[in-house]
């Protein structure tokens, strides 16, 4: 199967590459259903009617792009997505709580800007039937992580709040870096090989991180060294540059 190649229905996918298909929907899907669960939960934190109705755009945004992911798993054979993704969540991979606003802005500009920079390697997916809903998912995305880019921006100009600032986005940048996957491996290189994805997760990680730099330095926060990056369970590519 030549990277070129369209494919739009499970006859004329091999084995492999219909697995990592399905894991592909798979993890884009928890990433859905775990935004929408964690920005919901963390509502009440929310001050002011304005923010509220933000937040639960957001929400209902990332609820309904988990709806199409639920639909594509199924037409492909895959099973109940919603099933195998609350499990997840819940069972193996569980998102950590937002404890106040300043955390809940964080998290969203650092886990909502991960998951659009993955969703653009899929936008010319040698899958057609999920190339046509990522423009569209991608789309509604935009405006998200500005949301949180102002929170941080807002609250990093008072030098008191900067060392929990910084505790609190490295905490998230982990949570962020982990979504991409491991760098290096075969599973990217075969992806890579059929079309599925363009990039190795090391080169989609970097641009990710290269994007961040603006407001960090607006917010007077610094990236984590590779070894307190260690430390939080985030395995980096060797090339990795965390200078700001």
């Amino acid at each position: 199967m030549s990277q070129t190649r369209t494919v739009r229905t499970r006859q004329e996918m091999d084995q492999k590459y219909y697995e990592t298909l399905v894991q592909l929907i798979r993890s884009q899907g928890y990433r859905e259903l775990a935004a929408a669960t964690v920005f919901a939960e963390a509502l009440h934190l929310v001050p002011g009617l304005a923010f509220k109705k933000k937040v639960l755009q957001h929400v209902n945004e990332e609820m309904e792009h988990f709806e199409v992911c639920c639909e594509l798993y199924r037409q492909i054979g895959a099973g109940d997505l919603e099933v195998v993704a609350s499990a997840i969540l819940s069972e193996r991979n569980p998102i950590p709580r937002i404890e106040s606003f300043l955390e809940l802005g964080i998290a969203q500009f650092l886990y909502d800007r991960a998951s659009a920079f993955q969703l653009r390697e899929y936008e010319n997916c040698s899958f057609d039937p999920y190339c046509r809903i990522v423009g569209k998912i991608l789309e509604e995305e935009e405006g998200h992580e500005s949301f949180g880019a102002e929170i941080m921006v807002e609250h990093g100009r008072d030098p008191a709040q900067r060392a929990r600032m910084q505790e609190i986005f490295n905490k998230w940048l982990a949570v962020s870096l982990k979504s991409f996957g491991r760098p290096g491996t075969p599973g990217n290189r075969y992806a890579i090989s059929v079309g599925l994805k363009t990039r190795d997760s090391a080169a989609v990680a970097q641009e990710y991180l290269d994007g961040l730099r603006t407001v960090m330095r607006l917010s007077g926060i610094v990236f984590p060294t590779r070894e307190e990056l260690k430390r939080l369970g985030v395995e980096t590519s060797p090339d990795i540059d965390l200078r700001l």
